[in-house]
């Protein structure tokens, strides 16, 4: 096993330098100067083993279903595995023995650097102003159109192919950019100052076959444009709920066939993510848009999610909950501190963790759900709609809260009792897990033994080694170590575009949500995990909702052609609020 990795390194000195130029230039989070936040994307779909790193994590995590992935992440599938991203503009599929990490989230420009494996890229959304990148070791690619696209690093090499099924990319090499067109797969070994081998694209594989399978999946599952393509998770409402109009809320969704004691923020679980603080991780299959977006009205005796007036680039929240309680709360028998959330109603503000957001900012998270223009931003609400619901408030230990554990199994009955009168919490909790994990799972060490497996279906020109547990290539904010140290010739900026040229270095992102203290709240210690490769596969917490239709068998390659529907015409929905803001 050294001397692979000792001629991996051999392998890859020609690239490197470039290499390490470009994960500094893309990989640091710009949200520190960002007035409004950033974006994240979702866990859409995973089958096996799909690890999770934030950018200052000390372990990795296994992660499921809905767990949100924001700028700086690192993500790592295990052999036989298969998972699908949610980005926003698009989406990105991972086959086994995949890892990669997320460099930019932003409204206008993602990019994703590829260590090694197998990914599948469908851009869905692609406007003149935005950027679709992927960096390789070996290369960067410039996605310029909506399309569908693969891209194949080997395991062992800094080996790229890029191959175009529909769409246009740009490759970077030694020589110049090369343009790449629908039908047509282009190669690089890395080697410095090579040109790229441009060929027809080979037939489609397993993989191919599943990334189409989940397309057709989407393409079947359309529904009103009330809310932008744009919207992650939005593309799952259709199949779940229902949506009516009214006067006041304007388009509704009401999710289908869910229990009585049901209610929002309250199946599922609390986790951290640097920048943002605590982000909430629904258990149900259609549980993301209606958690990080819009608004929750109790409506003629059940629960739906208001999206509001239609906004093309809606700004992403970890939560729209207000905070109730502290470190002075006790309630239901259970010693303090207790922290308690209610979901934000129609009309009610919502105020982002950091504290960068100024009046264009706090405007666009709330002018779509009906929030008065000249509500002054400073002003505190005393009392939220919803607390008075039938499950409107939730509340938990601050030791469950900050472990991560299941909120329904584990929250404190404080709504039962009519005197009660709690303190009104104006910020997200400030105190920080000790360790981000998901319920009932022990996290994997930083560093894990690796233990390497043979893939069942890899990609021509590729070795036929791929991770059980994920590498340390990139260190969050800095160049891969060594032996990563020899410098190729000069690249050729991609195409002569502006777009292509790297952003400068920013501000690292802190690790908790500005203005905000991160002083840990005592909690029961997580028991050590084994240091040994990535455990085994975990299951999500069971939902008290129906649960959703097994996937369909895997189509046979012969049976699937990949394809990307067409950019979808002028969306004109029913405006459910006058005050439409576009952006």
């Amino acid at each position: 096993m050294t001397t692979m990795r000792f001629a991996r390194g051999i392998l890859i000195q020609g690239s490197s330098r470039f290499v390490a130029a470009l994960v500094v230039a893309i990989a640091m989070p710009a949200l520190a100067q960002d007035d409004e936040g950033g974006r994240a994307g979702r866990v859409a779909s995973v089958h096996g083993t799909l690890s999770h790193k934030a950018d200052d994590a000390a372990a990795w995590t296994p992660v499921a279903q809905n767990y949100p992935v924001a700028e700086g992440a690192r993500l790592a599938l295990a052999p036989g595995g298969r998972a699908e991203i949610d980005y926003g503009g698009g989406l990105f599929r991972l086959d086994g023995g995949t890892e990669v990490r997320v460099t930019r989230l932003a409204d206008d420009d993602f990019a994703l650097f590829v260590d090694e494996g197998s990914v599948v890229v469908r851009v869905n959304v692609h406007d003149a102003d935005d950027s679709v990148r992927i960096a390789t070791p070996a290369t960067e690619i410039a996605l310029v159109r909506p399309g569908l696209y693969r891209i194949d690093v080997a395991a062992d090499s800094p080996q790229t192919s890029v191959t175009v099924r529909i769409g246009e990319a740009e490759l970077a090499t030694g020589a110049g950019s090369v343009q790449v067109l629908a039908g047509q797969v282009a190669s690089l070994s890395g080697v410095a100052g090579e040109s790229a081998d441009v060929r027809n694209a080979p037939a489609i594989d397993a993989f191919d076959a599943w990334s189409a399978a989940r397309d057709r999946m989407y393409d079947e599952s359309r529904q009103p444009a009330y809310v932008s393509r744009r919207m992650v998770g939005a593309d799952d409402l259709a199949a779940y709920g229902t949506w009516q109009t009214y006067p006041d809320y304007g388009a509704v969704w009401f999710p289908a066939d869910v229990a009585r004691e049901w209610a929002p923020y309250r199946f599922g679980y609390w986790t951290w993510l640097p920048g943002w603080g605590y982000a909430w991780v629904d258990n149900a299959p259609w549980g993301y848009a209606p958690f990080h977006y819009g608004r929750w009205a109790y409506i003629g005796g059940r629960w739906g999610w208001c999206p509001g007036a239609f906004v093309a680039r809606p700004l992403w929240a970890p939560a729209l909950v207000a905070w109730y309680g502290g470190a002075g709360w006790a309630a239901g028998g259970v010693a303090g501190p207790i922290y308690g959330w209610v979901p934000l109603g129609w009309r009610e503000p919502y105020v982002p963790p950091f504290g960068t957001c100024a009046a264009r900012c706090w405007t666009r998270y709330n002018r779509p759900l009906g929030v008065a223009a000249d509500r002054r931003r400073d002003s505190t609400p005393m009392h939220f709609a919803n607390w008075n619901a039938p499950g409107g408030v939730t509340a938990v230990s601050g030791d469950a809260l900050t472990s991560g554990r299941p909120v329904a199994t584990h929250r404190v009955p404080v709504g039962a009792n009519p005197s009660f009168t709690p303190s009104l919490v104006t910020r997200p909790p400030a105190a920080r897990p000790v360790a981000p994990l998901r319920p009932g799972v022990q996290a994997v060490p930083s560093n894990p033994p690796a233990n390497r497996a043979t893939t069942s279906n890899p990609p021509a020109n590729r070795a036929t080694t791929a991770p059980v547990a994920p590498r340390n290539v990139l260190p969050a904010r800095v160049a891969p170590a060594a032996p990563r140290t020899a410098s190729p010739a000069p690249v050729a900026p991609l195409g002569g575009s502006p777009r292509s040229v790297l952003p400068a270095p920013v501000a690292p992102v802190p690790s908790a949500p500005r203005g905000t203290s991160n002083a840990p709240v005592p909690v029961t210690p997580v028991p050590n995990a084994p240091r040994s490769a990535l455990p085994a596969p975990v299951a999500p917490h069971a939902p008290s909702q129906a649960s959703p239709t097994p996937p369909a068998p895997v189509p046979t390659p012969a049976q699937i052609v990949p394809s990307v529907p067409a950019p979808r015409g002028a969306i004109r929905p029913a405006p459910p609020n006058p005050g439409a803001v576009e952006r």
